[in-house]
């Protein structure tokens, strides 16, 4: 039995040879269309992966939170508790004398009453003001057992003596959470214990210290109770790094039993690490995962806040709760079994949208092949008909040239044939009077050659001045602009230097001029070809908008900025407007309609040229002439900054 060959595979390698066959750029941004979708693969896929744990993992960090709640709230009732016990205690002592405590007397009976009623201090205690203990009750087998005189000890150099002895009225002072010390080592069995302590007063004098040893075993016990209900873990850290409650047995009370190598910062540096950084939070470690919470004492822990004073903490506990991490797995797990095959199928999806994309991209190619061979005809045709247009322009320029040349030699004919008719004027004179010599001159003969000779000197004299500034006019559209000027400068200031006239205005009452100039901009550019632009758009206006400023009108110069790099000048009149035909060459040279009044179309020119390529900027023209909105208006856009080597 024979087996035809499989035709999908040809395609698909003619397929691939016809894409590698595309030329770079065509290639790269295929690449660059499907490599957002694969690195969403890459990267997103196993992020959601890792979510689902994240997700697994919440519902126990809600109950380990949860559980904080409560712990924190314990404590604080908890203290709270304490509070108004030594402040209770301080008060009825105030009230008692205080010279007999022995067996029977009042103190001694309030404070057996208050020891056995409240059941939770190892120990409730009056200091003197020497910090001698002066009366102390002990819970010694679940009963209250008042000290001899001959027990009572010297607690002078006790911290929580120190620290209350001199505070105000109402102070309550709260010690470091520890094990109770008698004779100078642990008590045992160990007893945890927290001290409490107020001022005792009367009438505004010291009487000494109330002290109460709170059990704290008792609160351990709460709070162990309430987490083993909810299957997790409260454990007690201090401020200093050791446990009071720990992960082990043996990590209890280091620092009092022997083993301050204990110390949490060493054993566990990334866990102390978190909590040294934060009051509360959420912490994943190596040998479990915690929420913790920094136990804050203050005068808003407590419910009475009348009776509360000043505060006065060394408690420093952090809570921390703990659960079993592996409750979640299997939640996970059945997630991430169904993600699999998701995640499969999206990519088969992607894959096969990138393989019909490529198809597309090679069919493509080949039309655009088509259009390319199809574009290079017409850009043949196109070369083509560019070389008529260059030669049609040539002819123009020529034609131009020939204009220039005729311009040129009319100008200057003009004032060069009076120059001419005033000399030979004067020849003719000279000759009449030489006769007259011979003849006899007259004193009235001589005068008259003598105003005769001063009219035709005058008039040539005027001639040749016009020849020499229409030389220089002509001089101007070549000039070397090596020794223009560049400097920064502000632009309303350079425009009311244009022209005199712009800042005391002849032709009040017949043209109005209104400057609308924005102040404060500066430019760093060339005043100088700045202000021969203005002032040659303001003569243009009025020779040609107003007649030589015999008509009338409006005239405004405006120059404001434009975005953050340009500025705008304008020159606005309402004259006569500009015929539609002469538009277009306004600014070619020798080019004018006012030849016989003196015009040598080279104004607008060198105006077209000192903003193109002195300034850097550009130059429009907006022009009706007739009707109702008649008049022009030319239109700067300059640089702020004129580019340099320009001039």
């Amino acid at each position: 039995m024979s087996v035809m060959p499989s035709a999908a595979a040809p395609a698909r390698t003619s397929l691939l040879r016809a894409f590698l066959a595309l030329p770079r750029p065509v290639r790269r941004r295929f690449a660059v269309m499907l490599l957002p979708w694969l690195v969403v693969f890459a990267t997103g896929f196993p992020w959601l992966w890792a979510k689902f744990d994240a997700l697994a993992q919440e519902p126990l960090w809600r109950e380990r939170e949860g559980l904080l709640d409560e712990s924190m709230e314990i404590l604080r009732r908890t203290l709270d508790s304490v509070e108004h016990d030594v402040l209770f205690l301080s008060d009825m002592s105030a009230q008692l004398p205080r010279d007999n405590v022995a067996d029977g007397s009042p103190m001694a009976r309030l404070y057996m009453t208050f020891s056995r009623t409240a059941g939770v201090y190892d120990q409730v205690r009056w200091l003197g003001q020497d910090g001698r203990e002066r009366l102390r009750v002990n819970w010694r087998v679940g009963s209250p057992v008042l000290a001899s005189p001959s027990e009572l000890q010297d607690k002078v150099t006790g911290p929580y003596f120190e620290e209350t002895r001199g505070t105000p009225p109402g102070s309550v002072y709260f010690s470091q959470i520890n094990l109770n010390e008698e004779h100078g080592g642990v008590e045992r069995p160990l007893v945890p214990t927290l001290r409490v302590a107020t001022p005792l007063y009367e009438h505004d004098v010291a009487q000494g210290v109330v002290v109460l040893n709170y059990r704290v075993s008792r609160l351990l016990s709460r709070l162990n109770d309430l987490a083993r209900r909810q299957g997790l873990t409260v454990l007690l850290l201090n401020d200093s790094g050791y446990w009071l409650q720990g992960p082990e047995p043996d990590d209890d009370w280091a620092w009092q039993l022997g083993a301050p190598q204990r110390r949490v910062s060493d054993t566990d540096p990334a866990l102390w690490r978190a909590l040294s950084r934060e009051n509360n939070g959420r912490y994943r470690g190596r040998d479990g995962d915690y929420a913790f919470r920094r136990l804050r004492i203050g005068t808003d822990t407590f419910t009475d806040m009348e009776s509360a004073g000043p505060v006065i903490t060394k408690v420093g506990v952090i809570v921390l709760v703990s659960g079993d991490r592996g409750q979640a797995a299997g939640w996970a797990d059945s997630w991430k079994m169904m993600l699999a095959p998701l995640m499969a199928l999206a990519l088969l999806v992607t894959l096969r949208y990138g393989w019909m994309t490529m198809r597309g991209i090679v069919d493509d190619e080949a039309r655009a092949e088509e259009l390319r061979r199809a574009n290079q005809a017409l850009r043949e045709a196109y070369g083509n008909l560019t070389n008529v247009r260059a030669d049609l322009s040539r002819a123009e320029r020529l034609s131009s040239l020939g204009l220039m040349v005729a311009g040129v030699a009319h100008e200057l004919n003009t004032p060069l044939g009076g120059a001419s008719l005033a000399i030979n004027t004067l020849a003719q004179s000279v000759d009449t009077l030489r006769g007259r010599l011979e003849a006899g001159l007259r004193k009235s003969e001589l005068q008259g050659f003598l105003s005769e000779a001063d009219e035709a000197t005058r008039l040539a004299d005027a001639a040749v001045r016009r020849a020499s500034a229409i030389v220089r006019r002509f001089k101007q559209v070549a000039v070397d602009r090596t020794s223009m000027e560049r400097r920064s400068f502000v632009l309303d200031e350079v425009v009311l230097d244009a022209d005199p006239r712009l800042r005391k205005w002849p032709y009040p009452g017949q043209i109005e001029l209104r400057l609308e100039l924005e102040p404060g901009l500066f430019m760093d550019s060339y005043p100088g070809p700045l202000e021969q632009v203005i002032g040659n758009l303001l003569n243009n206006a009025l020779a040609h908008a107003f007649d030589n400023a015999q008509g009338a009108g409006t005239l405004r110069i405006q120059a404001h900025g434009e975005a953050r790099d340009d500025v705008v000048v304008r020159v606005i009149d309402d004259g006569a407007g500009i015929d539609a035909a002469d538009l277009p060459h306004i600014f070619d040279p020798f080019y004018t309609t006012n030849r016989r009044h003196g015009g040598t179309g080279l104004g607008l020119h060198i105006v077209a040229q000192m903003v193109n390529e002195v300034l850097g900027g550009r130059i429009d023209v907006q022009s009706r002439r007739g009707g109702e909105r008649h008049g022009t208006t030319f239109t700067l856009v300059l640089p702020r900054q004129a580019p340099a080597g320009r001039a």
